[in-house]
């Protein structure tokens, strides 16, 4: 379990290389938030061309920081943007009470979880590591 504040596609890209390069064979399952809407929108084709680069991808509604919602940049969009590359089908997950559960049906022996962003992501994180992810 890697829990990780980056929220820009730099960062996410540097974690995602170094859990690579330290566990080359392990499976990798990450859950993503979006922090802000409007780093989303400007930042969305490098979203979308990082997040590709993970085996398993779970998807946190944006964390909006007290910004309104940007037509586009969000995390149903940006889920449909990975989706039609082809190379993964990320779920997104409506409800952050339901993470433990869906991570009880994806996670396999020997996996890295990472979870990564900046909005209450680390929360989640904590209260798995506690908690665990099994019998949910």
């Amino acid at each position: 379990l890697v829990d990780d504040y980056g929220h820009h596609p730099t960062e996410v890209a540097a974690t995602i290389r170094a859990v690579r390069d330290g566990w080359p064979e392990r499976r990798l399952v990450m859950v993503y938030q979006p922090h802000r809407y409007s780093r989303t929108h400007d930042l969305y084709d490098d979203f979308v061309d990082v997040l590709s680069e993970v085996d398993f991808l779970l998807m946190l509604d944006v964390y909006a920081a007290g910004e309104k919602p940007i037509r586009g940049a969000d995390s149903r969009n940006l889920c449909r943007s990975i989706r039609q590359r082809g190379q993964l089908d990320p779920v997104l997950v409506k409800k952050t009470e339901e993470l433990r559960t869906i991570l009880n049906d994806v996670l396999q022996d020997g996996d890295i979880l990472l979870m990564q962003g900046a909005g209450n992501i680390g929360t989640l994180c904590r209260q798995l590591a506690v908690q665990g992810v099994q019998d949910a």
